[in-house]
């Protein structure tokens, strides 16, 4: 009866260990799926997208940093190398710093014919803007009033554009078009200075019945850079601003399209390749203790017949018991 009972115990705890090796073979292969083909997603990921939209410096992306060097936060951009132009083919389109339709964060009105660089989305939520940039100064556009084209313009911005002052007593570089405020004044201008012209804009009325425009411009003095709007009756000898006559045929397709699945969250633990060989090492050891203790030989004590034992035989009565 005992060798019946130790037979099925054995029985019970093979079946056990079995059934735990099973588990622990299924969670290493997690373990190793979770690792390996996550690298292998965000690899295979970046091959797209050197495949379909030109990044040609991505065809051997193999890490997460690589493709960091070619996205902007939650957008993809284009590769350092890929510059997307677009053409100004109408008047009263606004340079924007920032991308919120009002016209209060209108920066100036952006010469007709000529271009702007966009780098990216602008991520606003009705996704009315471009990221971009005009000459040295960043900032926003409308999608709906630019053109994206295929190809380099040779004068993509009216870059050439200058104008001089003619107070005595030198002109107000203010940061914003108004006269009113006196905290936003940023430099003095001096007599007869010669500034890049950017644009103009609508301001308020400095001088009475003389009108409302403000050029936005670049003063540049020994030491330091400023931007800002002067009123343009302070100002003569602006430049002419001629059309810019060069076409490019359109861009087709989406710019800047968002793969949200494919970039990587910044709440996510990013594991060294030391320490997830760790883990996979440390899942694997309690399989190779089970694998050694069900092939382990179990030592069994078995009666051959050689050791007897000795059988004492009892009266009970009428009739005989054998005693073990």
């Amino acid at each position: 009866m005992k060798d019946i009972n130790l037979t099925a115990n054995l029985t019970r705890v093979r079946y056990a260990s079995f059934i735990i090796f099973f588990v622990l073979i299924i969670n290493f292969f997690l373990c190793f799926e979770m690792f390996a083909f996550e690298n292998f997603k965000f690899s295979s990921s970046s091959i797209k997208l050197n495949n379909t939209y030109g990044f040609n410096n991505l065809s051997e992306t193999n890490s997460l940093s690589d493709l960091h060097k070619a996205q902007n936060l939650n957008y993809i951009a284009f590769a350092e190398e890929e510059i997307v132009y677009a053409k100004i083919k109408s008047d009263n389109v606004y340079f924007y710093s920032q991308a919120i339709n009002n016209d209060l964060y209108k920066i100036f009105c952006l010469p007709k014919s000529y271009f702007v660089i966009l780098t990216d989305n602008a991520g606003d939520s009705t996704n009315l803007f471009y990221k971009a940039s005009y000459m040295d100064v960043s900032g926003f556009i409308k999608k709906n009033e630019v053109y994206p084209i295929i190809g380099t313009p040779q004068n993509p911005f009216a870059d050439n554009l200058t104008f001089s002052t003619f107070t005595p007593n030198g002109i107000e570089l203010r940061n914003s078009p108004s006269n009113s405020n006196s905290y936003n004044v940023v430099a003095t201008v001096p007599f007869s200075e010669t500034l890049n012209y950017y644009g103009r804009i609508t301001g308020e009325q400095m001088i009475p019945q003389m009108g409302t425009t403000w050029y936005y411009c670049k003063y540049i003095d020994e030491n330091s850079v400023y931007f800002g709007y002067l009123y343009y009756e302070y100002c003569y000898l602006l430049s002419d601003i001629t059309e810019n006559s060069e076409n490019f045929p359109d861009y087709e397709g989406e710019l800047f399209p968002q793969y949200v699945d494919i970039i990587p969250s910044t709440d996510q633990i990013n594991l060294s390749h030391e320490l997830k060989l760790i883990i996979i090492i440390c899942a694997c050891i309690p399989c190779f203790i089970i694998i050694y203790l069900l092939f382990k030989p179990t030592k069994l004590i078995i009666d051959n017949g050689k050791h007897k034992k000795k059988i004492n035989k009892v009266k009970k009565g009428e009739y005989y018991e054998y005693d073990e």
